[in-house]
Formats: structure tokens, sequence, C-alpha cells
């Protein structure tokens, strides 16, 4: 078994690390990398925020590709549980390397005492890469081409849409998100359960209250219909931003032994947005499935995230080396047979533009007889917990 990681007693933790020090990995050998710092884990167990594990495969890829190429396409298959307490490496497969477009496959291990997790991988993904073509359309490039783009939704769509939750607000005007966002734990004390939601690696991530939202939706104040409102209609915004060396704590700094790598790369930021892809997923399908207060179990199975329009809206950090706005607005199109489809699309808010698509296969298994919390799904308060 793998020795415990110094930093995997998030009891401990204050304050988040920088991104870039959170993704790190070191080279073991020939396509192989390992996991310095400890994973998040959501919930009151030692379970693995599925994002951590997700992004960093997408990195330690990125690792092995010629300068130029760039992240354009993610999907990951979630296949165990990972331990925070123990590190991840990360095996990468070459499968083609070509002039424009190159591929590779990331196998992930953890060495579990007791489990055949030395030769068994807990996560597999496919991590495309592609170099910037924009170049290709402007006028008397050789080779010039015509440039298109479009996307389905203008650009003021989430001001517009949601302007009921919106209007009048900041960024720091939300909550930050809490811990793991689910079913109230009784194993976990408020406090602690506040402090993981603050202590949160690598992004600063606020969840809008969108009760009202709903509210208008049920009444028909959105769609326009007297209907209740159904599962499809559920939305939930969660904002996000970067977090820098400069933008942490001085006393996290402080703890760091060695100089994070350049901060500035571009397939850092593009897995920066991979790992805030999957931050609530399938608790959302619980809610809007109206299974908010049931103890069910719910897993990820699949995670896709295709990136969108030019390098410049995907990047986290403007010409200003000011930190850029970004919103992930979820949804779920279909449920059945134990599994839930949860959709979203990754928008850089000030310009308006969607910078990626996302689609993930999930699992939710509620029995007929499921214990309820001792907390109303619908009627939390505590840390923004059902502001949905």
């Amino acid at each position: 078994m793998a020795p415990t990681l110094l930093d995997a007693d998030w009891s401990k933790r204050k304050h988040p690390n920088s991104f870039a020090r959170m993704i790190a990995v070191r080279a073991l050998g020939s396509n192989i990398f390992e996991s310095v710092s400890s994973a998040y884990p959501p919930t009151a167990t030692s379970r693995t925020y599925g994002g951590h594990v997700y992004a960093q495969a997408a990195y330690a890829a990125s690792k092995t590709v010629a300068k130029g190429m760039f992240i354009h396409n993610c999907t990951g298959h979630f296949l165990m549980l990972g331990m925070t307490s123990l590190s991840f490496r990360y095996h990468v497969k070459n499968i083609r390397d070509g002039g424009v477009y190159c591929l590779r496959i990331v196998e992930v291990f953890q060495e579990l005492e007791g489990a055949d997790s030395a030769s068994t991988p807990c996560f597999v993904a496919t991590v495309a890469f592609k170099r910037d073509e924009g170049n290709k359309h402007q006028k008397g490039s050789k080779g010039e081409r015509r440039d298109f783009k479009h996307q389905d939704a203008p650009r003021d769509h989430i001001d517009r849409t949601y302007r009921s939750v919106l209007d009048g607000k900041s960024y720091e005007d939300h909550s930050v998100c809490p811990a793991g966002d689910g079913i109230w734990s009784d194993e976990m004390s408020w406090d602690l359960w506040k402090q993981r939601g603050e202590a949160f690696p690598g992004l600063e991530m606020r969840k809008v209250d969108m009760r009202r939202y709903h509210q208008l939706a049920s009444a028909g104040g959105v769609n326009g219909k007297g209907d209740k409102i159904q599962a499809g209609k559920w939305r939930l915004l969660l904002f996000y931003r970067l977090l820098r060396e400069q933008d942490v704590q001085e006393d996290m700094r402080a703890q760091g032994q060695e100089v994070v790598e350049d901060e500035d790369d571009f397939n850092l930021h593009a897995c920066a947005h991979l790992y805030a892809s999957d931050r609530n997923s399938v608790i959302l399908a619980q809610r809007a499935l109206g299974f908010g207060s049931l103890i069910g179990q719910l897993g990820s199975l699949t995670h896709t995230v295709i990136f969108h329009g030019p390098l410049s809206s995907i990047r986290m950090v403007n010409d200003k080396a000011m930190r850029k706005l970004y919103v992930q607005e979820s949804w779920t199109s279909n449920s059945g047979a134990d599994r839930v489809c949860l959709n979203s699309r990754l928008w850089d808010y000030e310009a308006g533009c969607i910078i990626a698509t996302t689609v993930q296969d999930g699992m939710m298994r509620i029995p007929v007889d499921a214990k309820a919390s001792v907390y109303d799904g619908d009627n939390m308060s505590k840390g923004g917990q059902s502001k949905l």
C-alpha cells in the first residue's frame, strides 16, 4: 500500500490550495506520473471528488504532447472509488500523433491495501488534443479557410433567462459552494461541512440560489405553462474562477516547498474547467426528480467535456492578468433504469460565449424503503444546501 499523503487530513485545512499546486504531478518514468497533493473529499468519508482524477488525468496526458497541442475533448470512465489519502498514478498511452490532432489514453491506479488495485485501473480517460488553426482564417494566409461559428443561445442568455435570481447581485453575493452539496450528513458537523466548502481547492466556486427561478417555472413564469415543474426544467448555476498562488491565503502558500509550474499554461486552464464541470452532477438529478430528502446510491459513470471557441475564451486570465468569471449552467435531460443523464454548458460569463458542452452518464439507485434525511431537501437553509 502506498504511503499516506502529507496533506491528507482535510479537517485541518482552513484555506484552499491554488489549482496549479493541487493538480501538479511528478514524473515517475516514461509517460507515468503521480499526484503530489491529496484529492478533495466532498463528504465525511475519504472518497475522492471525481473531478480531481478526471482533470488530473488530462493534465498528465498534456505532459506527453508536443508544444502547441491543446485539449479539445475528454471522456472519463469512473470504474472504482478513489481514496483521498493516497496518491494516484497516471499511465499515459500514446495512441496517435498527427499534425493537427493527437490522442492519449490514460489509465489511473491507486495502491489500496487488500485490493487488486495495482493491476486494475480505478479510472480510464481518452484525451484528445489539437493545434489552434485560427491563423487559417486570416485573410491572405496560406491555405486560407472560411471561418464559421454559432451557438444555440444568445450571448445574454444567462442574465436574461435567470434574471429572477441574478438581478442586483454580484459574484460575491452568491454563497460559496458547500462541501458535498447533497443530502445533509449526520456524520459531519456543520462547522466541518462549511469548512470543506471554503477549503475547496483550485477554484473559487459560488452557487446561485435558484429557488425563485424554480418557483416561477412551476407557476408558469418561465415556461409560460401552469403545469408543475418537471425534472427537465430544473436548473443549477455555478459561478467559478481560477485560484492562483497569489489568490490563496499566505499560510497556504507558505506550505509549498516547491515553486508551482507555469500557472499560465493553457492546458492547465483547460483542466481547471474539467475540474469544475463535475462539481454537482448526479446530485442535481436527485433533486430534480424529487428525491432530495432520500438517501440513495449515487455515482458518476462516464463524463465527457467538449471545448468550443477560441483559445482566448478558455484561458481563465485576461490580458491584464485579471481572473475571468465563468458559469456552469446544468440540467438533466433523461433518466431511467437506475441511470440519469446530466447536461451542462460552461460559459465565459462576460463574453457570453459557450466554451464547452458536457454530458454525464450517472448512476442513481433509490430504494423503496430509503431513509429520509432529517432535513428536507427543499427547505434546508444551512450553507445553501438546498438552494438549487
